[in-house]
């Protein structure tokens, strides 16, 4: 796919931020479209164009021509990090992208991709996005991994290894192997996220590479120059635990609806990709509806336990800040937290005594860790002997989850409700059940 960069004039993208309240919204080929209504999340819009009974696309199975997503940048209040063109694949795509292809934009740079679906071929270098395609039912997409190591997902490594075995099978290597690797049903490992396997990648001519965008990143390097569409996840910057969940509607779009597109090009279906779209339309509404059930049941309680978040890194103790997605799950639970009145949407980087001095009386412990046993109490004093000032370890109020073995940034990154149920139990005791991640 060629990478466009399209100029956008000022009061065009203000137009397009704007779009995140719903309403007509001129694109920036200057045509006129319908924003999806986004009720939670704040960094993404979409525009869907063409829809309607004039539309012959509309009414073969899809309910717009193409659709514009447009990513906020997180970092940068006011502009753009990404604009993505969603293109039905078939001949009526196709006409649509010689139609765009036309027109002319004028204004400020914008890096803007067209991408054909149902995308059939990606690399993901996120656990948690592997996870949902899972469940929206594309994972076969699913042909290359990055930081497999940290993929929670039996599936995954099942398939991975299945092209491991294949490589190893192979006189060849490099491009050759991964190719043959990424035949069939397997998943090619790529490396690190951080440095992936350029190589590998191109074997697996993907339609699409997944990824987390970083602030001052400075661009993806080698990934910048395949020509591949890079969909920059930046869900993860949302403050609303139903505001992440919420992207699961662009995702939906871009493995596509490809009932519609066999119905259109009264072909063949490919096997893969299902009904993506409206699975995560479906989806996000029954994870939307139990959310707001658990966060009105606890609201019904007296002010539950008070819950201290994570543990002491170097000299450093990193806590969730007052409005950031975990600060916001506390405060849904019900539950006491000390840093609740805080105003900020990320991490608070605080030095252990700023803690203890603030935290001291803290009901109830709970944090993450990778590999291992349980950490032991007196493992703990060996890590910071100051733990033991807490009142909740004093009390054994302690909960741990191991992440490398209980997928709990694979489910619960899409699924809010489960970690606000979770809150809710250690806030509130288990009269909304047994804890699914953590354990005493």
């Amino acid at each position: 796919m060629k990478k466009l960069y399209i100029l956008l004039c000022g009061a065009t993208a203000a137009l397009l931020m704007a779009a995140c309240q719903g309403g007509k919204t001129a694109a920036a080929d200057a045509e006129a479209g319908d924003t999806l209504e986004m009720k939670y999340a704040k960094l993404l819009t979409i525009v869907k164009h063409g829809d309607g009974e004039e539309s012959s696309v509309a009414a073969e199975g899809i309910d717009y021509q193409y659709a514009e997503a447009i990513i906020a940048n997180p970092w940068k209040a006011g502009t753009m990090l990404h604009r993505y063109i969603l293109i039905p694949k078939g001949k009526e795509g196709d006409k649509t992208v010689t139609m765009l292809a036309k027109r002319r934009s004028t204004g400020a740079r914008c890096t803007t991709d067209t991408v054909r679906t149902p995308v059939e071929r990606s690399a993901v270098f996120i656990a948690p996005h592997c996870q949902l395609m899972y469940e929206l039912g594309c994972q076969q997409t699913i042909r290359g991994v990055c930081d497999l190591d940290y993929i929670n997902i039996p599936d995954v490594k099942k398939r991975a290894a299945a092209a491991g075995n294949a490589a190893a099978g192979k006189a060849s290597v490099g491009n050759v192997s991964a190719e043959n690797a990424a035949a069939g049903n397997s998943i090619v490992d790529c490396g690190s996220s951080m440095a992936p396997d350029i190589e590998r990648i191109i074997a697996l001519k993907p339609e699409a590479i997944l990824l987390s965008p970083f602030e001052n990143s400075g661009g993806y390097g080698k990934l910048d120059k395949l020509h591949v569409p890079i969909i920059e996840a930046a869900d993860y910057m949302e403050s609303s635990p139903l505001g992440r969940a919420e992207w699961m509607k662009f995702y939906g779009m871009l493995f596509g609806n490809e009932e519609g597109r066999v119905k259109r090009e009264e072909g063949k279906s490919n096997g893969i990709s299902g009904s993506c779209e409206p699975k995560a339309d479906s989806l996000f509404a029954k994870i939307e509806k139990e959310y707001l059930k658990l966060k009105a049941e606890a609201a019904g309680y007296p002010k539950g336990l008070s819950i201290l978040t994570e543990r002491k890194t170097g000299n450093v103790w990193y806590v969730p800040g007052g409005q950031s997605t975990i600060g916001i799950l506390l405060k849904d639970a019900n539950a006491r937290y000390i840093f609740e009145d805080d105003q900020h949407s990320g991490s608070l980087a605080m030095s252990p005594e700023q803690i203890l001095a603030k935290g001291k009386q803290v009901d109830v412990w709970a944090f993450k860790y990778f590999g291992g046993a349980p950490l032991s109490q007196a493992q703990l004093l060996q890590e910071y002997d100051g733990y033991k000032a807490l009142a909740a370890f004093s009390r054994g109020n302690i909960y741990q989850v191991d992440t490398s073995t209980v997928p709990y940034f694979e489910l619960t990154s899409f699924h809010p409700e489960l970690l606000l149920r979770e809150f809710i139990i250690l806030a509130h005791g288990e009269r909304f059940g047994k804890l699914r991640f953590y354990k005493k």
